[in-house]
C-alpha cells in the first residue's frame, strides 16, 4: 500500500520546456499496434495499476495452511506450503494472457527495458522486515509465518531491495519499428511460507484466518524508454518505487484471500517408504482380475489433543486428516481423460507418470486400499487446494486409516496400505513398465 503526500504551493510563471517523447509507453487498447503486430497474433487490453486490489491473482497455494501449538513441533523454517504461480494469467487480479502486449517501445531500446522485481518494501508485512536465517524470507501479517518469493526466470529471491532482468528481444515481437513488450515477457513466481519462530513479528495470531490484510508480498514493474525511470539495481523498494503512481508497474503478487492460516494441535508424516516396489504381473493376469500387490507403511506423528476428522475447522476446533496426492501431472491428466475421478474431483486410480508413451502399459492403473477401510480403495487427492471435501474429496480423518502404536509428549500412529495394479475396466491392457508417484498429505481441514 503506498502512501502519497501532495505539497501545495506558489505557482511562479515562466520559461517550461515540453517534454521528451518517452521511447516507451503503456499499452491499454489495441490502437499502438501495428498491423504486423495484430497479424502477429497480439492484442491490446485496458490495465491499470498495481493497487492492492489489483494483484490477488491465484498463487495455487495449499487451501489450508497448518500452524502447530508448539514451536517445537514445527521448528524454525519449516515448509508449510508453497506454489508456482505464473503471470499469465496470475500476476493480475483481472488476469492477463499471452499474447496481451502491455508495454511498446522503439527499436532503439533494444537491450535497455527490464524487469524489476521487489517485495512491498514500504509495508511492515509485506516485505520490509526480513528473517534472520532464512534468506530472501519476509515476516507477515500472520504470527509465526514468513513468505519467501522466488523469481523464476532469475532463480533468485525477491528482496526489499530492487532486482533486474533485461528482457531478450527472443521475448519481443519486433515490427522493425517498434518492439512490443507481451505479458509473456514477465517472470513466473514460487512463493513458500517458513514457520518462524519469533511471535513477536506479525500481528494475527488467531486459531483461523483467511488473510484479509490487503498489502501485497511483492511488485513486478517495467523499467525502460523513460518507464519507471528512478528505479535503479539496489534501490531501496521502502522509499523508492518510481513508476508506481503512474500505473506503470504489470503486476504483483499477495497472500490477501489465498489461503486459510489455521492453529492447533497438528499431525505430520513422520515415516513413509520412498519406493514401493510391485512384482510383475503378465497380462493375462490382469484382465482376468489378478493385480500385482505390495503392502507397505506410513508413520504419523502427532500433538496431544489432535482431532482426526475432514470438516472444516473452525477457531475452536482443528480438524486433521490425510490423504494421497498425485502430483504428477500427466498421470493427472490421463486419469481425468479416462474419467477415472469421483463427482467430488478426487481421482480413483493412480497411472503412470509418462501414461500414453511407448513401452509404458496402458489399460491399467494402481489403487491404493487401507486395512481399515474394509476393501474400499482410497480415493486419491487432486491438489492441496480443496480442504474438508471428504473421502469423495480424498480427504481422511487421520484415525481412521491409522492406530496409535505410542503415546507420550507426542503420539504416534501407523497405518497400513497396500499399492495393488489392477486392469482398468473398460480398458485395452498392453504390456509395458509401470512407474507412478503419490506424496503422502496431513493437514488441518
Amino acid at each position: 500500500m503506498k502512501i502519497r503526500q501532495l505539497f501545495y504551493g506558489l505557482l511562479f510563471s515562466g520559461m517550461v520546456a515540453h517534454p521528451a517523447l518517452s521511447a516507451c509507453i503503456k499499452v491499454t487498447s489495441a490502437s499502438p499496434l501495428s498491423q504486423a503486430a495484430k497479424d502477429a497474433g497480439y492484442v491490446g487490453a485496458s490495465w491499470g495499476g498495481v493497487g492492492d486490489g489489483d494483484v490477488k491473482g491465484k498463487l495455487g497455494l495449499p487451501g489450508v495452511i497448518t500452524l502447530s501449538n508448539g514451536t517445537g513441533f514445527q521448528s524454525e523454517g519449516t515448509l508449510l506450503g508453497s506454489a508456482a504461480a505464473s503471470f499469465v494469467p496470475n500476476g493480475r487480479t483481472q488476469g492477463v494472457t499471452t499474447n496481451q502486449i502491455m508495454f511498446r517501445c522503439t527499436v532503439s531500446e533494444i537491450g535497455q527495458v527490464y524487469e524489476y522485481y521487489a517485495t512491498n518494501g514500504d509495508d511492515y508485512w509485506g516485505g520490509m522486515v526480513d528473517v534472520p536465517g532464512i534468506d530472501g524470507a519476509y515476516y507477515t501479517y500472520v504470527k509465526n509465518v514468513a513468505v519467501r518469493l522466488t523469481n523464476l526466470k532469475t532463480g533468485e529471491y525477491y528482496s526489499r531491495y530492487w532486482k533486474a532482468r533485461a528482457i531478450p528481444e527472443s521475448e519481443m515481437f519486433n515490427d522493425g519499428t517498434y518492439i512490443y513488450i507481451p505479458a509473456s515477457a514477465f517472470s513466473d513466481v514460487f512463493v513458500e511460507l517458513f514457520r518462524v519462530d519469533d511471535s513477536a513479528r506479525g500481528v494475527d495470531g488467531s486459531n483461523r484466518y483467511t488473510y484479509p490484510y490487503a498489502g501485497p508480498a511483492g511488485y513486478i514493474a517495467f523499467h525502460g524508454g523513460g518507464m519507471s525511470s528512478g528505479l535503479f539495481e539496489g534501490a531501496d523498494s521502502r522509499t523508492n518505487y518510481s513508476g508506481w503512481g503512474a500505473a506503470q508497474w504489470p503486476g504483483g503478487w499477495t497472500l490477501t484471500s489465498q489461503t486459510v492460516f489455521v492453529r492447533g494441535a497438528a499431525c505430520r508424516v513422520n515415516d513413509y517408504p520412498a519406493i514401493v516396489r510391485l512384482p510383475p504381473a503378465s497380462v493375462g493376469e490382469l484382465i482376468s482380475g489378478g493385480s500385482s500387490q505390495a503392502p507397505f507403511s506410513i508413520s504419523v506423528e502427532c500433538e496431544t489433543g489432535a482431532l482426526s476428522g475432514t470438516t472444516a475447522s473452525t477457531s475452536l476446533r482443528a480438524y486433521v486428516a490425510m490423504g494421497f496426492l498425485v502430483s504428477n501431472p500427466t498421470a493427472a491428466n490421463a486419469a481425468s481423460q479416462l474419467g477415472l475421478k469421483t463427482g467430488s474431483g478426487a481421482y480413483t486410480w493412480l497411472l503412470d507418470n509418462h501414461y500414453g508413451v511407448n513401452g509404458v502399459a496402458s489399460g491399467v492403473g494402481i489403487r491404493l486400499y487401507s486395512d481399515k477401510q474394509n476393501g474400499n480403495a482410497l480415493n486419491l487427492l487432486p491438489n492441496q487446494i480443496a480442504t474438508a471435501t471428504g473421502n469423495a474429496g480424498g480427504w481422511y480423518g487421520y484415525q481412521d486409516l491409522t492406530t496409535q502404536t505410542a503415546s507420550g509428549s507426542t503420539s504416534l500412529y501407523s497405518g497400513d496400505f497396500t499399492a495393488s495394479l489392477e486392469a482398468i475396466p473398460g480398458e485395452n491392457v498392453t504390456t509395458g513398465t509401470v512407474y507412478a508417484q503419490l506424496q503422502v498429505v496431513v493437514s488441518f481441514q
